[in-house]
């Protein structure tokens, strides 16, 4: 049997490759756009593009390689078949970006759609194949056959798993490099399949050539029997090279369009959100001026928009701002983003005062400019302020009211005691008694004054075990007349505090004589100094007195609210202040059987 092989032109084999990388390329872009498009007609529009461009490319790619073998014998092509290698080479890859286009991608998925793929460009081929027409017959090599096929389905799976392995619609259009590999390896799958294949391509001579030619049956249609010559394949090849590149171009004047639509909906977007805010917003250069401003942000300073153009930030701030105001100018031309309440100096000289976030404005990774965004919060300011003054104005006619009324009781006592000394009726108990009222007015007006004092005096590490002994030991005597046991229980290597040493003193004389006062029988005081945790101090004062119902509990601390019979109630509120003071807590809650349990937390140093 006679055989015969052939030659290659290197000019057609390299335009072959270069078809087939230059229409993976077009086809995954187009890919990558229905992926992200969420409108349904426009992402079936960009898959069928894509499709056709890969069919198409796929087909191009064969035939420019068939071409390029130089044969020794002539051949022509049967149109059906040749036509059918073409609707194969679309469909196959219709389907097969139709999977990749999917937003959620697994890895079966991938090796569905390298099947799909690799078997379409396989198919194709040998389809192709068939379409010739001469008087040899085509044999083939049955492990150069099966690695064709192997190579266009494992390169396929590659490309397209390297090019949407990430998942993320829009991840294409910020990875050129990943969208070249794709292309790439997807045109080796084409051409590396083609040329494998024809290595496993051998042609030998029929021994009868009419044996060779098959006969068709009188009632087929004449399109069957239709063959190109070579020449007008070479006709058919250019037109399909020509289609790529008008559907190339037109993908780019669709993609200009698209694009131009996002930058003017964006634009739109921006105007929107930028004149339409009802707060400031302006945007400041590097240098601190301002190159854009909206139209609150004239509302809200008393300036025009030119006005405030080019103006700098340290115009229109308070003098004793701008060492604040260029901390924060530093850190956000960092990159940093900054909230931060602010006051601007109108343009009639009244304060603005402001609730403002800057935000970096990011080119290329760097800050370009900076976007302050800022809420006009002067009337709620004022409020505020007014709603302050008139708590103060509240509390001090309280305070007042209390005074007078704690105040006026002793003297009532000690006038009455008067007009008795006056007529002579003096008795040595008498005097006991203008003492002790003289003593309840003294208490009065010193609490009073330690509630005027805002500011904590003579801080230091104290030794909080010896502050709590000195205490027990100034109030033993008194709990030892009503029949109360003081138990005293510190934890091993407790810190040392910061504080006012006579000032906690004075809170836990009041906690301790409040336990004392609450027993009407005998009983025990449990004091416990203990660790909270690793930065604060935790002493814990219970009691077995009558104990403080959930209603009362929550007023504790207010002026002149109290729960004994004698005492003004200021005591308690002096000592929540003096605790708030040393940024600590007081808490009150039920002890264990009867009584209250009082629970005061203190930094350790």
């Amino acid at each position: 049997m006679e055989h015969a092989g052939g030659s290659y032109s290197i000019s057609l084999v390299v335009l072959s490759i270069t078809m087939a990388i230059a229409a993976s390329c077009i086809s995954l872009d187009m890919t990558s756009r229905a992926r992200q498009s969420a409108d349904r007609r426009r992402r079936s529009f960009w898959l069928s593009a894509s499709a056709v461009t890969m069919g198409l490319g796929i087909w191009s790619m064969h035939f420019i390689g068939m071409l390029a073998l130089r044969l020794p014998f002539p051949t022509t092509y049967q149109l059906f078949l040749t036509f059918i290698s073409l609707v194969i080479a679309i469909i196959s890859s219709f389907l097969a970006v139709f999977v990749v286009s999917r937003a959620r991608l697994s890895f079966y998925c991938f090796i569905f759609a390298g099947v799909l793929m690799g078997g379409g460009i396989s198919l194709m081929h040998y389809i192709g194949m068939a379409a010739i027409q001469s008087t040899y017959t085509i044999h083939y090599k049955l492990l150069p056959f099966i690695g064709s096929i192997l190579i266009a389905i494992v390169v396929s799976y590659w490309a397209l798993y390297l090019t949407f392995r990430l998942q993320k619609p829009n991840w294409l259009e910020h990875n050129p490099t990943g969208k070249m590999t794709g292309a790439v390896l997807l045109g080796i799958a084409i051409s590396g399949m083609h040329y494998v294949g024809m290595m496993a391509t051998h042609f030998a001579a029929a021994p009868e050539p009419a044996e060779h030619m098959q006969s068709v049956p009188s009632g087929s249609s004449t399109f069957l029997t239709v063959t190109l010559a070579p020449d007008a394949l070479s006709l058919w090849v250019g037109v399909t090279i020509f289609i790529l590149i008008a559907i190339l171009i037109a993908g780019a004047f669709i993609d200009r369009k698209l694009a131009l639509e996002s930058a003017q909906l964006s634009a739109l977007q921006f105007e929107a959100l930028y004149n339409g805010n009802p707060d400031l917003v302006c945007t400041i250069d590097l240098q601190g001026r301002i190159i854009q401003s909206n139209y609150a942000a004239g509302h809200i300073t008393g300036y025009t928009a030119e006005e405030l153009l080019l103006r700098t930030r340290h115009d229109l701030l308070p003098p004793e701002r701008f060492e604040e105001s260029e901390r924060r100018f530093e850190k956000v031309s960092q990159g940093i983003p900054q909230t931060f309440e602010m006051e601007l100096i109108h343009k009639n000289g009244h304060l603005v005062h402001l609730n403002a976030t800057t935000i970096p404005v990011l080119k290329e990774k760097r800050v370009a400019a900076i976007m302050l965004i800022a809420k006009d919060i002067t009337m709620q300011k004022q409020n505020e302020e007014m709603f302050r003054k008139s708590d103060k104005l509240s509390m001090a006619g309280q305070l007042a009211a209390g005074v007078a009324h704690e105040i006026r009781n002793p003297l009532t006592s000690i006038k009455g005691f008067f007009h008795l000394l006056r007529r002579g009726m003096g008795r040595e108990d008498i005097y006991e008694v203008i003492d002790a009222e003289i003593d309840q007015i003294d208490s009065i007006i010193t609490e009073f004054l330690l509630l005027a004092n805002h500011q904590p005096e003579q801080y230091k590490r104290i030794n909080l075990k010896e502050l709590v002994g000195h205490v027990l030991t100034l109030l033993q005597a008194q709990a030892n007349m009503n029949n109360i046991a003081i138990e005293t229980r510190t934890a091993p290597d407790l810190p040392y505090i910061l504080c006012d040493e006579n000032k906690i003193k004075q809170v836990f004389i009041n906690m301790i004589k409040n336990a004392i006062e609450s027993m009407t029988g005998e009983g025990t005081i449990t004091v416990d100094l203990t660790r909270k945790g690793d930065k604060d101090v935790l002493i814990r004062i219970a009691d077995e007195g009558g104990g403080i119902s959930d209603e009362l509990r929550p007023k504790l601390g207010e002026p002149y609210y109290i729960t004994k019979v004698k005492g003004t109630g200021i005591g308690l509120m002096v000592s929540f202040k003096i605790i708030n003071e040393h940024n600590g807590t007081i808490e009150y809650k039920h002890a264990d059987g009867a009584g209250t349990t009082v629970e005061v937390t203190l930094p350790i140093d």
